[in-house]
């Protein structure tokens, strides 16, 4: 095959999982997926290995790899025919990576053969279990997390399933939203069919085959070659994982993360001994968000340029003690072991990576999606006659700190590693739900010193309108503070309030609910990001910078970057005067 045939047989793949990404957006009902963008899309060849995926979120196109294969093996490709469509989110029975993510997968057929396959994945806002969002990370197991449902056929013919489709959507809270989910997944994946089918037809199946087996090998060949530079050596860290905030009985102690890296020519191999035992609340990781996590931190630290799909994996090898909290068993609960563990997991990995490659790896970041949750019945009578909906649930992804890199600042109010969706508009949220966004800001000093400041986390606050709801914090970051890297200060930690009247509640980032009633105020700050090198030695002019932005307070110029109060008072008038 010619070069310029290769390539643009490539580029379509990459841009079909794109397009396929957009069908869901423009027609989803959740706006964590139509706004926030919480939704994948990804093209597997016919032996399932990922060949192509859109620019989307992380933690679900690396667990797909092993999701995708779960899938069709359980109901059998023989079985398969054209208008399939598979359904599951289980984690262990599907490969799947947290329940809310429900995956899509569809066999593309080609004159009566498979020539490949097309993945979506969504965000739904409910998927059933204990509490309006689906999680809360105080479960006892994966059964108090919501339905689970092992790889079936959703779609037949592209017919639904009648009575399985009854069964997912009642045991959610707002069907009716739900259905608009399914069928933009579904959507996502009739593109998808239809672009690779007519790919296959114009230029053939075995030069498509051909093309997908290039891309893969050639994302080999640059990771080899990427990975070869790493300095050969063992590294290692550790650093504990915060507790679920339980009843009596339940666990208080920290539970140790632990890596052994071993880099030796152009392979790399990561050992997670000695990592603690699964635990009990929803922050453990099954295998696949372990395996996701440890692929993104070896993109990450070498060449972020090498087109992704399967291939980039292939010199990386991982061995996680079945039962730890980074390799968990039936039924352990893991709903925020994909949000909250995972990131702690990739911050773990830079920490052991630091000394190997100083240049690549950044300060410890925010670590988690930081979601507020609240659910309840909407008081508003005209927006209840103008949706159709009286029960309103909010699901809002947070952003905190980005840590600092050797020549530039941490980002301030992000969503880092591999959770990268959006926060909720404040629009939509007003539009929609019974609440007022009183705040949105960024929160100063919250990013740690350094040569190089941390980014800043920011603050929502929220003026509940439900006559009752449920609110629900899932964070992370409530104890231990983001690290800095080489002498950075830390950065803050996760802030969460629900005051009524002069009461004031603070809520654990990884515990029960509140409920809440109108007139109740909600603050929610996600964690900051830690700096990098020593704060003394930044420049003047962005402290100064700084101080004109909001993002240090005065206090912090001799606090936290050892000013004499000579200058810093110099540099306030000088700020004062602009």
């Amino acid at each position: 095959m010619d070069i310029v045939t290769y390539e643009i047989l490539r580029s379509s793949l990459y841009a079909t999982a794109r397009e396929m990404k957009l069908a869901m957006m423009r027609t989803a009902g959740s706006p964590i997926v139509h706004s926030g963008g919480d939704a994948s899309a990804a093209v597997f060849d016919a032996e399932m290995q990922l060949v192509a995926q859109g620019n989307d979120i992380p933690t679900m196109l690396g667990s797909a790899v092993i999701s995708t294969r779960a899938s069709v093996e359980a109901i059998g490709r023989d079985r398969l025919r054209p208008g399939d469509v598979i359904v599951s989110n289980d984690v262990y029975l599907g490969g799947g990576n947290h329940q809310p993510d429900v995956q899509f997968t569809r066999p593309v057929f080609v004159d009566g053969a498979i020539v490949a396959f097309v993945m979506t994945r969504g965000h739904w806002s409910d998927i059933g279990g204990q509490l309006p969002g689906s999680y809360t990370t105080q479960t006892w197991d994966v059964f108090a997390e919501g339905i689970r449902i092992p790889p079936v056929l959703l779609y037949r013919d592209d017919r639904p399933v009648e009575d399985l489709m009854t069964i997912i959507l009642q045991n959610t809270r707002d069907p009716a939203v739900r259905l608009l989910d399914v069928q933009s997944q579904y959507a996502g994946c009739v593109v998808g069919d239809r672009r690779i089918a007519a790919i296959a037809r114009r230029h053939g199946p075995a030069a498509l085959a051909e093309a997908m087996r290039r891309a893969l090998d050639h994302s080999e060949r640059l990771m080899r070659e990427a990975i070869r530079a790493i300095p050969d050596g063992t590294y290692e860290a550790e650093d504990e994982l915060e507790p679920v905030s339980g009843p009596p009985g339940w666990p208080t102690a920290p539970i140790p993360l632990r890596v052994k890296v071993t880099k030796a020519g152009e392979s790399i191999h990561f050992d997670y001994a000695g990592t603690g035992a699964q635990t009990r609340g929803g922050i453990n990781c099954p295998l696949s968000v372990t395996c996701n996590s440890t692929w993104f931190t070896v993109k990450a630290i070498t060449d972020v340029t090498i087109p992704i799909n399967q291939g980039c994996y292939r010199p990386v090898t991982i061995a996680a003690p079945e039962g730890s909290v980074v390799n968990c068993s039936f039924p352990a609960p893991v709903v925020a072991g994909n949000t909250e563990t995972s990131p702690r997991i990739i911050d773990l990995l830079l920490k052991a990576l630091a000394p190997a490659m100083p240049d690549r790896v950044v300060g410890q970041s925010n670590c988690g999606a930081f979601s507020g949750l609240f659910g309840g019945m909407d008081p508003d009578e005209a927006r209840v006659a103008a949706t159709g909906r009286r029960y309103v649930g909010v699901i809002d992804p947070h952003a905190g700190g980005m840590g600092a890199r050797a020549t530039k600042d941490g980002v301030n109010g992000v969503r880092v590693y591999v959770g990268n969706a959006g926060s909720t508009s404040v629009e939509i949220i007003e539009q929609t739900s019974p609440l007022t966004v009183e705040e949105w800001s960024l929160v100063p000093d919250t990013g740690g010193a350094g040569e190089w400041r941390g980014g800043l986390t920011s603050r929502r606050v929220y003026r509940v309108g439900y006559g009752e709801a449920t609110f629900t914090a899932c964070g992370e970051r409530g104890i231990h503070p983001p690290l800095g890297q080489f002498g950075g200060a830390a950065g803050s930690t996760f802030v969460c309030e629900v005051r009524r009247g002069e009461a004031v509640t603070h809520v654990p980032a990884k515990g029960s609910h509140e409920i809440v009633h109108a007139g109740d105020v909600v603050l929610l700050q996600p964690a900051g990001a830690g700096g990098y090198g020593d704060p003394r030695r930044r420049d003047r002019a962005r402290l100064l910078d700084d101080l004109k932005d909001g993002y240090v307070t005065p206090e912090a110029l001799t606090r936290d970057y050892g000013l004499t109060p000579q200058d810093a008072a110099a540099l306030c008038v000088e700020a004062a005067d602009v």
